[in-house]
């Protein structure tokens, strides 16, 4: 998730805001060579605070932002965040997505996001329990037929 007001970068932004190479970013371990956390911790593209790497970059102390349960309708969240948020499996995030069910995605550092606004307004539009689609019911009775009278084996 990219908390509202937020600008991130990716390792390779990171590294030329740090004034080196990606390789070297990388052979030094990354993040943890600069005491920087990602925001998406275990995702496959890491996203890190551009004020964070600026005030590594400057010498200075790293700005400190409020940590908690804030939800914000302006944060980004990736597609994970976003089926957690949906209660989906993240397959059927990616299928609705695919078709059309979830727009407004952005990019951002090759990484699709949706803001938490959206994801709140197609909450909203859902259809309630037992508004159709779905299998029918099982009728046990048929016409002309109790289902409480068994056959007798004769």
């Amino acid at each position: 998730m990219i908390p509202n007001g937020r600008d991130v970068v990716d390792g390779r932004g990171a590294a030329e805001i740090l004034g080196i190479s990606y390789k070297t970013w990388s052979n030094k371990g990354g993040a943890k060579a600069f005491g920087l956390r990602p925001l998406n911790e275990g995702r496959r593209t890491l996203l890190y605070d551009r004020a964070q790497v600026e005030a590594v970059r400057d010498g200075r102390e790293l700005p400190v932002w409020p940590q908690g349960t804030r939800e914000h309708p302006g944060d980004l969240l990736d597609e994970q965040d976003a089926a957690d948020v949906l209660g989906v499996t993240y397959g059927a995030l990616r299928h609705d997505r695919a078709v059309g069910r979830l727009p407004g995605w952005v990019d951002v550092c090759g990484v699709a996001h949706i803001k938490r606004a959206t994801l709140d307004r197609v909450i909203a539009a859902r259809p309630g329990r037992g508004v159709g689609g779905g299998r029918p019911r099982r009728s046990f009775q048929t016409r002309g037929s109790s289902s409480s009278v068994k056959p007798s084996a004769s």
